[in-house]
């Protein structure tokens, strides 16, 4: 169970640092970062949902293939399929509210540099771009880090995920410019 955790806990983290850069980066070019903070906001939140959903239904769908293998194997008087519903279900709930969790704290951990643009006035609202940018690009690679034991390919790993981060920005911002100019 901790490895199911473990795993919905990165997933979520990613997804919504993911959803987060590519709204703060896309819209904040040209706009403004109350829409920028307004938008990220509810993109974390029905991402969040989204995954509590997914996962939910991943989970079933993998607790329906597992019951019918268990129907073979198992002995008649040992197989209780109720009970074994029972079981798997409450732990379907509890990674689907891990997944929802994560997302939200993802998608956070790209807000906190704009609440920060609002209590210290910053005066380029640039700045709370980047700082988001570089935030959350350093949380990318932690949380890809997590994925190897020694100390190069952790680094090797957090890198490359965090690359990933800064590829999804980049990619949100010129789609950013394009709307802009096309719209």
């Amino acid at each position: 169970m901790e490895r199911a955790k473990s795993r919905y806990t990165i997933l979520g983290l990613s997804d919504g640092l993911f959803l987060g850069l590519g709204i703060s980066l896309g819209i904040s070019v040209f706009h403004s970062y109350q829409l920028t903070f307004t938008s990220i906001l509810l993109v974390g939140i029905s991402g969040s949902l989204s995954n509590f959903f997914s996962t939910y239904n991943a989970e079933n769908f993998m607790l329906g293939q597992q019951l019918k293998e268990y129907k073979h194997v198992l002995f008649a008087k040992e197989y209780d399929p109720k009970k074994m519903t029972k079981l798997k279900k409450a732990k379907n709930i509890k990674y689907a509210e891990i997944s929802f969790l994560a997302t939200l704290i993802g998608s956070i951990i790209v807000l906190f540099p704009y609440l920060l643009y609002y209590a210290i006035a910053l005066k380029e609202g640039i700045t709370t771009s980047i700082i988001s940018l570089l935030l959350s690009l350093f949380v990318l690679a932690v949380i890809g880090s997590y994925s190897q034991e020694e100390k190069f390919k952790k680094i090797k790993e957090g890198l490359k995920t965090a690359g990933i981060g800064l590829l999804i920005a980049a990619i949100s911002a010129l789609l950013g410019v394009l709307i802009n100019i096309f719209i």
